[in-house]
């Protein structure tokens, strides 16, 4: 950290042992290394042995750098205190001993850092998978920044490097590395981090990064049931804090009470509960939602089979025949028995058949039917047709005749209608014109 002026120091300071080597007194300073952070009290103690007068103790910085600080000297041991220490300081520290003429000087070398808390990570919205996202890790008051080292992490795989490429900086101040990350399926439910190493010291500060729910997967393609069977799906949501799920049917103002842990679960599935579905994920950064469609699978409901006529047609009239069915999924066929149909297309719900000017020859039983994979359901209609009366000329009988025809015999009757006859016959010769 101190760099030439340290190894230049510390050199000199060898050599200056040398130089005393052949004292009789011993000089020893503690502690010989210190690593403080900045803010701390540095406390060193200076003690002579082998002197047998009281020793003159001098305190100074390497390099003359002001120091500061309070000493106490007690005969052959002298302590040093500074208080609030910081990269102002010097980086080594000399005690100077005299014992009868004789001089020794020993150094403690300091080695100071910050590093006060761990790194600070915005809170994410979101992260979806395979969409790029911007994270930010902020290190505050950091001391010596080119002793710094950030790894982004998810789960234990380290994911990017970040190492500040400052050489040698003298105060202390803040640094954000700055990650481009674009998450992958794979990655899925591991927590994302920020671990700070300060290489000086090997202090280690790790931060979770807080993030909304991002990408939800449904743990299965398949969401058909078959009526009264059983279906369990369940939601999962990348998150932290882990998200509540909560399932929802859509039209329903409370959550589905059949979800637990994250899974919606049908029991004995009904027609009922068919529809669409709703997964909502939640925590404290956010929400995120995903919709799937239970669909219920079962033979179809009986058909409904209406004539357009409220009464019984008559002959001539133009009628209408409906065919319909609610709610399952149906191929529909209207027919007369035995005679040609009227398909509807898949999943119709009405088929129509159309009859111009209906004959008695159309009267007849009628079927609707409604079929899938799972059965076939049918209803009937019986349509009767009503003959259309005709109005015949009768011949004109005398009045007296009419009333005589019910209390005279048969016989009597036909005399004297032919009498009639044959009168009204020569009544027409006798006024047709001559030529």
């Amino acid at each position: 950290m101190c760099g030439v002026k340290c190894i230049t120091f510390a050199l000199w300071i060898n050599i200056l042992n040398v130089m005393t080597a052949d004292n009789k007194f011993k000089l020893e300073i503690t502690p010989k290394h210190r690593v403080i952070h900045v803010g701390e009290d540095l406390e060193l103690t200076c003690r002579v042995n082998n002197c047998p007068v009281n020793v003159t103790f001098v305190w100074k910085a390497a390099m003359d750098k002001f120091t500061g600080g309070d000493s106490k000297n007690n005969q052959t041991v002298s302590r040093l205190l500074i208080k609030n220490y910081s990269v102002k300081h010097s980086d080594a520290i000399l005690c100077k001993a005299t014992c009868q003429g004789k001089q020794q000087e020993k150094a403690s070398m300091i080695s100071v850092f910050s590093f006060p808390q761990d790194p600070v990570l915005p809170k994410i919205k979101s992260l979806i998978a395979n969409q790029e996202q911007q994270l930010i890790c902020t290190v505050l008051d950091i001391y010596p920044l080119d002793k710094l080292q950030i790894k982004w992490l998810r789960g234990d795989k380290t994911l990017h490097m970040d190492e500040p490429d400052e050489s040698i900086s003298d105060h202390v101040q803040n640094y954000s590395s700055v990650f481009n990350y674009t998450p992958s399926v794979d990655d899925l439910g591991k927590n994302i981090s920020c671990k700070a190493t300060l290489k000086l010291n090997g202090q280690i500060r790790t931060t979770t990064a807080e993030y909304g729910p991002g990408t939800i997967t449904i743990s299965s393609n398949n969401t058909s049931v078959m009526l009264g069977k059983h279906l369990e799906i369940t939601c999962h949501a990348d998150g932290n804090p882990k998200p509540t799920i909560l399932w929802w049917k859509l039209g329903e103002s409370e959550p589905e009470l059949h979800s637990k842990n994250h899974t919606l679960i049908i029991n004995n599935a009904s027609w009922s509960q068919a529809g669409w579905y709703r997964c909502d994920a939640k925590n404290d950064m956010g929400s995120q939602q995903a919709r799937i469609k239970v669909t219920v699978l079962g033979p179809p409901n009986v058909p409904e089979i209406q004539l357009s006529h409220t009464e019984e047609p008559k002959e001539g009239d133009n009628i209408s025949i409906f065919c319909s069915s609610n709610g399952r999924p149906a191929q529909l066929k209207l027919y007369r028995q035995s005679q040609s149909t009227v398909t509807g297309g898949a999943n119709k719900s009405t088929v129509l058949l159309n009859i111009s000017s209906i004959q008695i020859t159309d009267a007849g039983i009628y079927i609707c039917e409604a079929k899938n994979d799972f059965g076939t359901e049918r209803s009937t209609i019986n349509i009767t047709v009503k003959a259309q009366h005709h109005n015949s000329s009768t011949p004109d009988l005398p009045v007296a005749i009419v009333p005589a025809v019910g209390s005279v015999s048969l016989l009597t009757a036909a005399a004297l209608l032919i009498r009639h006859f044959r009168k009204k016959a020569k009544s027409i010769s006798s006024n047709i014109p001559l030529g």
